[in-house]
């Protein structure tokens, strides 16, 4: 089958939908509306798209696609406005399109309407070929995509890095890692701590442990955390490798949201059997079957200081049922073939 996958510019998304199309066997053509914003602000995203099999960056719109596109997939999130802009040409031509909408959860209900109401507007001369709405950031039980189509998260994936460089690919997929066994660190905080939505969970987190950066013993569990975080003005993070042996080590890891509800980091924990602790109200965005006191923590809204008392006070023998839960759901839910697969599956392009 043949994809287009119209965006704004590339960025984490954009690989997570090549990457999984590329794995399944798909010609991904991907239309860039912003070149110059691309260029800028995209680099790295951009070079590890270039080198993913089956997948091209076509400037323009006329030569260089397929004549009939089997499926165009239109990443409306997060620029409604701009991600459309060239959209005729292509939607003309195509058999079915799939949406991502910029109007989740990641905002407030007016403002993903005001938002949804664009993209309706937009795609109105080509409703008859929209057979999927997806969400990177779930949806309300009641939105405007709702009352025409039948809407579905999208899942997410690893950083592009631990899937684009092998030797990191086989690391972190490495089922090498024992669920009975004692871990040294109770939890781990790696990553950046902006935007102000995720500085204020830290703060709040942070003061509960004796915390000197780069580990320290929490009040009540005798095991050591681990804590390195940095502003987006200087992301200075650890080495891959070290990062996995981290997580590795930790039964938990915190992973309070970021610019966007869903993120890598609890996808990267559970491959390394570390017991996720993030929001329980972002749980379904990932289509893995996260439920709170089985493979993770949730934790509810205004809750984030009373989550490391909980984690301090878990048994060992429940950390290690948890974990045992949590390789169990390799198969099924984790290993990335069937991750891809989940994908191109929501994006209607199984088979």
């Amino acid at each position: 089958m043949n994809v287009c996958h119209l965006v704004f510019r590339t960025d984490s998304l954009t690989y997570t939908v090549a990457k999984a199309l590329s794995v399944g066997g798909h010609d991904v053509f991907i239309r860039v509306v912003d070149r110059d914003q691309d260029q800028k602000h995209a680099g790295g995203i951009q070079k590890r798209l270039r080198e993913t099999p089956r997948v091209r960056i076509i400037a323009g719109t006329g030569s260089g696609f397929p004549a009939v596109i089997d499926r165009l997939i239109v990443q409306v999130y997060p620029r409604p406005v701009e991600s459309t802009r060239h959209i005729d040409p292509l939607a003309s031509r195509a058999r079915k399109i799939s949406i991502i909408s910029a109007g989740d959860r990641s905002r407030s209900w007016r403002g993903a309407m005001q938002l949804q109401w664009l993209e309706v507007r937009r795609f109105a001369r080509y409703a008859h070929k929209v057979d999927r709405v997806l969400y990177k950031d779930g949806f309300y039980p009641r939105d405007l995509l709702g009352l025409f189509k039948s809407r579905r998260n999208l899942g997410f994936d690893v950083h592009s890095q631990f899937l684009h460089d092998e030797e990191l690919r086989l690391a972190i997929h490495a089922r090498d890692w024992d669920p009975g066994a004692r871990r040294p660190v109770l939890a781990n905080f790696l990553g950046c701590r902006d935007p102000a939505v995720r500085e204020h969970v830290l703060d709040e987190v942070r003061s509960y442990f004796r915390s000197t950066n780069g580990g320290s013993a929490s009040a009540q569990s005798g095991k050591g955390m681990y804590w390195h975080e940095y502003p987006d003005a200087a992301p200075v993070g650890i080495e891959p490798l070290e990062f996995l042996k981290v997580l590795s080590s930790s039964d938990f890891t915190l992973c309070p949201r970021g610019y966007s509800l869903v993120t890598h980091r609890p996808i990267e924990a559970l491959l390394r059997g570390s017991i996720p602790v993030l929001a329980i109200d972002e749980l379904d965005l990932y289509g893995i079957g996260l439920a709170d006191g089985e493979n993770c923590v949730g934790v509810p809204a205004g809750q984030w200081p009373d989550a490391a008392p909980r984690i301090a006070s878990i048994a060992e023998s429940e950390i290690v049922r948890m974990r045992g839960n949590i390789h169990g759901m390799f198969a099924e839910h984790l290993r990335y073939e069937a991750v891809a697969n989940g994908i191109c599956v929501r994006l209607g392009t199984e088979g």
